[in-house]
């Protein structure tokens, strides 16, 4: 892994977010803001593949045929609740 320098710019409005950050003792400096922003914006990356890869497999799954269809409301509230006991 590269230590190497990295110069950005961020504008007024995320300097003045980086300055609070480490004036309020949560962090020691930029470098740790960036690395916590970088953290979180690769969790929200994973998460949204993760959505992508299961939103991809319903489509193959209704494509098909491996669904349920309900008639009511109520029909697909027990069927949840009937699966949820299942699952225990």
């Amino acid at each position: 892994m590269s230590n190497a320098k990295k110069s950005i710019v961020v504008g007024a409005h995320f300097e003045a977010f980086i300055d609070e950050q480490i004036n309020s003792g949560r962090f020691n400096n930029a470098s740790e803001v960036v690395r916590a922003g970088l953290r979180l914006l690769e969790r929200d990356e994973m998460k949204l593949a993760e959505l992508r890869r299961l939103i991809a497999e319903g489509d193959r799954q209704i494509a098909n045929g491996d669904y349920v269809e309900f008639s009511t409301g109520d029909d697909l509230t027990a069927y949840i609740v009937e699966r949820a006991k299942t699952r225990k």
